[in-house]
């Protein structure tokens, strides 16, 4: 836990339809305490209803308008598209406690899947508590966290009016779930495809949300694309995305794969002995990653379809632009990359980048969104900036006990000012099985530093697919000393400078 204040009156930017107070406050004011035993707050009028689409280990390179028409007519030509989007690290449990809670995982304390929701930090101190003690509605759909039944079971976790919660191991066919804490199965049925179950209770929690006075959050987390562990559909195995069902799958299959300069790198000798030692991809390999590719975008354009119901049911019941969306992967995937035929946890581009777009409706901004936007933002800005749009109807004068967050407001970039660090660095922190390193990544560099003391340096600018490790190189000397002392201090970080009060001995994140 950080033991950071914000300062009082600290503001992001103007808001067009009502005052907003900092992101940092909000989360002060609604964290002193959990969902129960206090009186809820009433949320300002005007406030906006806010969806957070979570998708599965989709990379950016299905995150494209011929495959995803609906998401990107909703989401991305009305809205904002980050090419600059991080999942920061790229590994679903962090990343996920960074979208839960602002926080980098030296604050989170979630550094791999397992435990996952287990360490945890101040579970009751996290973006659905503060929004709910706010005055939302909130609800659960899909998937939250590796292993939260584990340790939750079937019960909320804290913070959730509404919970509708994948159990167990994610499949897209034959699954249970936690329907408000009693258990469900879904089986083979084609109508119960594991996306459209989720859609479905989703558009039931719109619905009964717009009927009351309170304006809702949804964090809706589809298991799509992600590995089904199951052969469930003819022509994807069970270590492939499943569409839901052939048809979904057949206008992909001739489809070529997308191949960087980066795919089946020909000389690895300047990484890392685990990378290094790659073989080069056979035929055989090849042929299961155009597999997977195929199989993910089968199950991608199932979710665009549910998309466009979701912007339908909002539509119906008059909430559409009343409504803030954020559509994010927890990490990106790699499709034979520097010969890595499958899998994240590295910090590489393929891995680190994900789709991010963000929609804000005209009311709630003071200018035109850009469609396009290049800055470097991260998962763990979301929270900061979803308070920063919901305003913030408590005091935080006797907060003593509160969580900080570390990402910052993107609102300057949704039709705000604009202003944003020119040389922002992102931290990534990952430690578990046999995967430990940190690593800043910043508009123009990656610095990575290993356990073992392996480091990569990449100019991003002159080598954006990351072929020619500079590390060492003298004249990358005094670059790789900067980013060194940049990680050093990043790797300790907490808030923001600026909005929060700093720590004795604690540096600002950036």
């Amino acid at each position: 836990m950080n033991a950071l204040l914000p300062l009082a009156g600290a503001g992001v930017f103007a808001r067009v339809v009502f005052a907003v107070a900092t992101a940092a406050s909000l989360a002060v004011g609604a964290a002193t305490s959990t969902d129960s035993g206090k009186a809820r707050a009433q949320a300002p009028a005007g406030a906006p209803n806010v969806i957070l689409i979570v998708v599965d280990d989709q990379a950016d390179n299905s995150f494209k308008s011929r495959y995803m028409p609906q998401t990107f007519r909703w989401l991305v030509d009305r809205g904002t598209r980050f090419e600059g989007g991080l999942a920061a690290p790229p590994l679903c449990c962090p990343d996920r406690a960074g979208l839960l809670t602002g926080d980098y995982p030296h604050n989170s304390g979630v550094f791999w899947d397992n435990p996952g929701y287990a360490a945890l930090t101040d579970k009751g101190d996290t973006l659905p508590v503060w929004l709910k003690n706010a005055g939302y509605r909130t609800g659960l759909v899909g998937k939250l966290m590796n292993h939260y039944d584990d340790f939750g079971g079937r019960r909320p976790a804290p913070g959730f009016d509404y919970w509708f919660n994948l159990l167990g191991e994610k499949r897209y066919y034959r699954y249970h779930v936690s329907d408000q804490g009693r258990q469900r199965y879904f089986g083979r049925a084609r109508r119960d495809y594991s996306t459209d179950v989720f859609t479905h209770a989703a558009t039931r929690f719109i619905d009964r949300s717009a009927r009351g006075t309170r304006p809702f959050f949804l964090w809706l987390g589809y298991d799509a694309p992600h590995t089904a562990h199951a052969k469930d559909v003819r022509g994807c195995s069970g270590n492939d995305p499943v569409p839901p069902n052939y048809a979904a799958l057949r206008p992909f299959q001739r489809l070529r794969l997308p191949k960087s300069p980066s795919f089946n790198e020909r000389d690895v000798s300047d990484k890392p002995p685990n990378i290094a030692s790659r073989p080069r991809i056979d035929l055989t390999t090849l042929d299961n990653i155009r597999r997977r590719f195929h199989c993910t975008l089968g199950a991608d354009r199932e979710v665009d379809r549910d998309i466009g119901r979701l912007r339908r049911e909002l539509h119906r019941d008059g909430e559409v632009s009343s409504t803030i969306v954020f559509y994010v992967s927890d990490n990106g995937y790699f499709f034979g990359e520097h010969r890595i035929p499958r899998g994240k946890t590295l910090p590489y581009e393929p891995a680190l980048r994900v789709p991010y777009a963000v929609h804000v409706p005209p009311r709630y901004r003071a200018g035109p969104q850009r469609r396009v936007d290049r800055h470097l933002v991260s998962n763990e800005d979301i929270p900061a900036t979803i308070l920063d749009f919901a305003g913030d109807p408590q005091s935080c004068a006797a907060a003593l006990d509160c969580r900080t967050l570390d990402g910052r407001s993107l609102g300057p970039l949704l039709g705000g000012s604009r202003r944003w660090p020119r040389d922002r660095a992102v931290l990534s922190e990952i430690s578990g099985g046999d995967k430990h390193w940190r690593s800043v990544r910043t508009p123009r560099y990656l610095y990575v530093r290993y356990e073992g003391g392996e480091r990569e340096l990449y100019d991003l600018r002159r080598d954006p697919d990351e072929l020619r490790n500079l590390a060492s190189e003298p004249r990358y000397s005094r670059v790789e000393r900067a980013l060194a002392a940049k990680l050093g201090r990043l790797r300790h970080c907490a808030g923001i400078k600026g909005r929060d009060q700093q720590m004795t001995g604690v540096p600002f994140c950036e």
